[in-house]
């Protein structure tokens, strides 16, 4: 005796799907530094040189004087003529006094008076003799200021942008059951 079978057939369903991966930029925009060097301050300060020129022995030389020299030199010479004057006054009346020498003291005296002599003058050897030239230099003052160097950066955020990924599902296959009764010659589907 045949019996009656059932034949049962599934097939799994199957589920697809599709991926969009997400997606992360991130930028760094670069810092600004803003260096600024600025200019040291230099001082150079120095006072004028003393330049002296004495000229006093070389004008001496060359017989110009200066007036206290002059009135100096006019008072050795009224001194030296002074005293000269008084000895000459005094030998004169020695010999107009000395009556027992015979001759003429007066007519003596009176050739000796005739001349008079001047005072010599120095000619000068060197127009630039006796010229003092002396020159005294100042101190050089150098100040340097540094100022440094000024820096003022500008941080900058990074800058990030985010798109979100994304799955697509789907039914790729969807799910069957099939059921046969096999046998008794009944073929039928249900």
């Amino acid at each position: 005796m045949q019996l009656a079978k059932i034949q049962m057939q599934s097939t799994m369903a199957q589920i697809g799907f599709t991926t969009r991966k997400p997606e992360l930029d991130i930028q760094q925009p670069q810092t600004e530094l803003n260096i600024r060097q600025e200019a040291a301050v230099l001082e150079i300060k120095q006072d004028p040189g003393v330049l002296s020129i004495d000229s006093s022995r070389a004008r001496e030389v060359m017989g110009l004087r200066t007036p206290l020299q002059f009135s100096d030199e006019n008072f050795q010479f009224a001194k030296q003529q002074l005293m000269s004057a008084i000895g000459q006054i005094s030998e004169e009346g020695d010999s107009m006094r000395a009556i027992e020498h015979k001759g003429n003291a007066i007519a003596t005296l009176a050739i000796d008076k005739i001349g008079i002599v001047p005072t010599p003058l120095s000619a000068p050897s060197s127009p630039d003799e006796g010229v003092d030239i002396s020159f005294q230099a100042r101190p050089v003052e150098i100040t340097v200021q540094r100022r440094g160097m000024k820096m003022e950066p500008v941080r900058k955020a990074p800058v990030f942008s985010y798109k979100a990924g994304d799955v697509n599902l789907y039914m790729q296959k969807y799910q069957q059951l099939r059921i046969e009764v096999v046998g008794l010659h009944v073929n039928q589907s249900l």
